[in-house]
């Protein structure tokens, strides 16, 4: 068969070539290049920051929880946005994206996972510095070899406590990101990296004191803002009339609770833990860091014996839900007839479905532990509202009480609410917890 003017002209453009260079190589054969490229991906390191002072002062052991925890938060937020945990020794940890904009919502999302739990308990500090960068990188065996792993290296290094920093070219990568902003902070000069690196530090929408350098993305903070003043003026008005506040919504084929109250003939008796003279139950029962910004209803919600409303401040820089509400219950009855009313409000089959980052739609059980019974929870999205409702069941515990929580954050967050409520509904019912 004849071959192409093409290949003709291209094989006696290599016979010259051969020639000239003194080349042998038979039959024009040449062997296909070698590409020393990669994909480009984006690497984020996580280092805790005064790891070693802590071990110092409080212990191995204390020391070797503090690692586990962390390990246990990097997996599920690592997990949770698509990312590969490729190594994790003791403080520190490096994941692998194949996406920018994940990466950087992973980093976020962990942030938000280690206040909480440093808020849920001041004895495991994760005070965390991020460093994301992106980049081509060859695999080794099970680890990566490439620039941008140093850069995001040098980043966690620089990072204080509780901060993302990334690369000005990460940040082209994922462009804009809903509820995020980027600040810039200028060029640094990292040890071992050629030339300067342009530094960006990744913070929330509505964080305090927001730079004149930074770039809004997503919904206006004033429309934000208005939204939640509007709440905190229904809520004074609530108060002031002595309405009851439903933050479930739903329908009106609601069945009254308090009937089923009215109608139960048993009451619990096992020994209880009494509670703090002076000062209302439901005060007692939610950590404080979580009841700052709660109010006690002047009219509970029905068959229960107090409702507390808690909104969060527009300004605010926790992580906590926009709103969220828990009402404590006479009995495990009341409890569970309160919470069977919202989940057949919303048409949820109990037993079926998810509630986690991943999956949001569905009701089963929670546990806070092997052989410790907890209670049950439902998810559903509303509108563009994501709400999860938790009972937390006294079931014999001296210290523990008979209350329902309801929680819902805008902008269809449930990866967000999800990791607010994992460590909190733990605590969240518990005398002193």
């Amino acid at each position: 068969m004849p071959r192409s003017s093409s290949t003709i002209t291209l094989d006696s453009d290599r016979s010259r070539l051969d020639r000239a260079t003194g080349a042998r190589n038979p039959g024009n054969r040449f062997p296909p290049l070698q590409s020393t490229h990669g994909p480009v991906r984006t690497f984020l390191i996580a280092d805790i920051r005064g790891y070693t002072r802590y071990t110092e002062e409080y212990g191995d052991a204390a020391a070797a929880r503090l690692a586990a925890r962390f390990a246990d938060l990097v997996r599920d937020g690592v997990e949770m946005r698509g990312g590969d945990l490729i190594q994790l020794r003791g403080d520190e940890a490096l994941a692998v994206f194949e996406s920018a904009r994940q990466a950087i919502r992973a980093a976020m999302d962990l942030q938000a996972m280690f206040s909480n739990e440093t808020n849920a308990d001041a004895e495991l500090p994760l005070h965390v510095g991020i460093g994301i960068d992106s980049g081509e990188a060859v695999p080794v065996d099970d680890d990566y070899r490439g620039a941008a792993l140093n850069v995001a290296a040098r980043l966690s290094a620089l990072a204080h406590g509780d901060e993302v920093l990334t690369s000005a070219g990460t940040v082209r990568l994922a462009g804009r990101l809903p509820g995020l902003r980027y600040v810039d902070r200028g060029e640094a000069n990292l040890k071992g990296i050629d030339g300067p690196t342009h530094v960006m530090r990744i913070a929330w929408e509505d964080e305090k004191e927001p730079s004149r350098w930074a770039f809004f993305f997503g919904s206006p903070a004033s429309t934000k803002m208005g939204w939640r003043i509007g709440v905190l003026v229904a809520l004074i008005a609530a108060l002031t009339a002595g309405a009851v506040v439903y933050l479930t919504g739903g329908t009106d084929k609601n069945v009254n609770p308090a009937t089923a109250n009215a109608n139960s003939a048993t009451t619990e008796t096992t020994s209880t833990t009494p509670l703090p003279a002076g000062e209302p139950v439901l005060v007692a029962l939610v950590p404080a860091a979580a009841w700052a910004t709660c109010q006690i209803q002047a009219v509970a919600d029905p068959g229960a014996d107090q409702t507390a409303v808690c909104v969060q401040p527009a300004d605010s820089t926790k992580r906590m839900p926009d709103r969220w509400q828990i009402s404590l219950y006479p009995n495990g009855k009341s409890l569970r007839a309160a919470y069977e009313t919202i989940r057949e409000n919303h048409d949820i089959v109990r037993g079926e479905g998810t509630c986690n980052g991943l999956s949001w739609g569905g009701e089963d059980t929670w546990e806070h532990g092997p052989g410790r019974p907890g209670g049950r929870k439902l998810c559903y999205f509303e509108g563009d509202d994501a709400v999860i409702v938790w009972l937390h069941e006294k079931l014999g515990q001296p210290d523990h009480r008979d209350v329902l929580g309801i929680a819902r954050e805008s902008g269809s967050d449930h990866a967000g609410l999800f990791l607010w409520w994992k460590p909190w509904h733990h605590r969240i019912g518990k005398i002193g917890g």
